[in-house]
């Protein structure tokens, strides 16, 4: 018989000091972890009155348990700083007068646009230039690119880089090493990134919440232009019906629910996934982000939950100081949301999450990768997500295959 989760903490910690039979002990609480995780997620959740917003304890302690036992990160993680002190406290002067000199005029600067070297003929979006210039001494191989995953929280933090991502008249551009060599950005098609890049800066958000929040952004948009170029939201929200992303979830993800036709569930699955060209944030997800970064890519992280703890935590890996505060964040591209707008029945989430499987991974994946990340910012971000969809958060593979992305990279380029 498995010994108690207390016992196996308890002696856990004790016999990790004393060096005896850790092994063993480890295994032991490995064992206990699957067992306890096994029995409850065998069951239906709605049967065992688990939510997949209310894991119960027992289930987020014996899953912390095996996070923190079988956590292996992905990658080699180097802590040397890129810049050394003196060089960093230049590159932040130099940017802190840019931003006192430029004020909130709009001038943008394509420094070095990766995109225009490849084709001078395209546009190149103002929200993809800087709003001050690169300094001269940042080399393709000192810069950091901007993953900009939508509605991860990425409008907000690219405003403290300096692009003008939905941020307000003002300028939000904060002094700092992370923003003077943030250079470039990745967003939908425009790709304007050097596989030479020091860094890959990826924010995201639980998959479950950025699913939410794409469905009403996409939503609002298609309300408000109600044009040609997106017709295929009209496919999946007036046509289908579903107004809510609980609409969608409770009548076009469960088989033989409402009387909805075959042909709207395959909308709901296809633009929840990713393969339906709807809604645009869904259509761009992690997946897609994830497979423009080079396999040998060294990615940094900013959580949307830890805005400021995981900034910090890049800016001391460049050279700088940990001095971002959290009355510093710009509050952008976010508004008033109505109760059903994001209701989400236990139901609903259950089967949210098990569509969503695959970009879970995904998101899991990057966590890992994350040069930033330490163990213990993995386990917290994992126990957050146990309480979204504490099956997946579990599971190191999903029952359907990983979308083909291919095609949606090579429209693009």
């Amino acid at each position: 018989m498995p010994p108690s989760y207390s016992r196996c903490i308890n002696e856990g910690g004790v016999n990790a000091k004393l060096g005896l039979r850790r092994n063993k002990v480890l295994f032991c609480c490995a064992v206990l972890a699957l067992t306890l995780a096994s029995i409850k997620l065998a069951v239906p959740r709605q049967y065992l009155g688990i939510s997949n917003n209310a894991a119960d304890d027992d289930l987020i302690k014996a899953a912390t348990f095996r996070f923190n036992v079988t956590y292996e990160p992905t990658v080699m993680k180097d802590i040397t700083p890129l810049f050394d002190p003196s060089f960093a406290e230049y590159l932040k002067k130099g940017l802190s007068a840019l931003i006192a000199r430029e004020g909130n005029r709009h001038y943008f600067y394509k420094s070095d646009s990766v995109l225009l070297k490849h084709w001078p003929d395209a546009d190149l979006p103002y929200w993809a230039a800087k709003r001050f210039p690169l300094n001269k001494y940042i080399t393709p191989d000192k810069q950091t690119c901007f993953m900009h995953v939508g509605k991860a929280g990425g409008s907000t933090v690219g405003c403290l880089l300096g692009f003008s991502l939905h941020c307000d008249t003002n300028n939000q551009t904060v002094s700092s090493l992370l923003a003077a060599t943030t250079a470039h950005i990745s967003h939908r098609c425009v790709h304007d990134c050097s596989d030479e890049a020091a860094f890959n800066l990826f924010v995201i958000r639980d998959p479950l919440a950025r699913a939410l929040s794409a469905f009403n952004y996409g939503r609002d948009e298609f309300l408000k232009k109600k044009s040609k170029p997106w017709v295929t939201d009209k496919e999946l929200i007036v046509d289908c019906n579903f107004w809510t992303l609980n609409d969608l979830a409770e009548r076009g993800l469960i088989k033989d629910s409402h009387n909805t036709t075959e042909e709207c569930r395959v909308r709901a699955k296809n633009a929840l996934i990713g393969t339906g060209d709807n809604l645009v944030h869904w259509y761009y997800n992690y997946q897609y982000y994830y497979e423009l970064v080079p396999p040998d890519a060294k990615i940094v992280v900013i959580r949307n939950e830890h805005i400021v703890d995981d900034w910090n935590s890049v800016e001391t890996m460049l050279g700088g100081s940990a001095d971002l505060t959290k009355e510093a964040i710009p509050v952008n591209n976010q508004y008033e949301k109505k109760p059903e707008e994001v209701y989400l029945s236990d139901t609903a989430k259950i089967v949210l999450c098990e569509t969503l499987c695959n970009e879970i991974q995904v998101y899991k994946t990057i966590l890992k990768r994350a040069q930033n990340m330490k163990k213990e910012h993995y386990i917290q971000s994992m126990q957050e997500l146990m309480t979204s969809c504490p099956k997946e958060a579990m599971e190191e593979s999903c029952p359907d295959a990983k979308p083909d992305d291919s095609q949606k990279v090579d429209d693009c380029f």
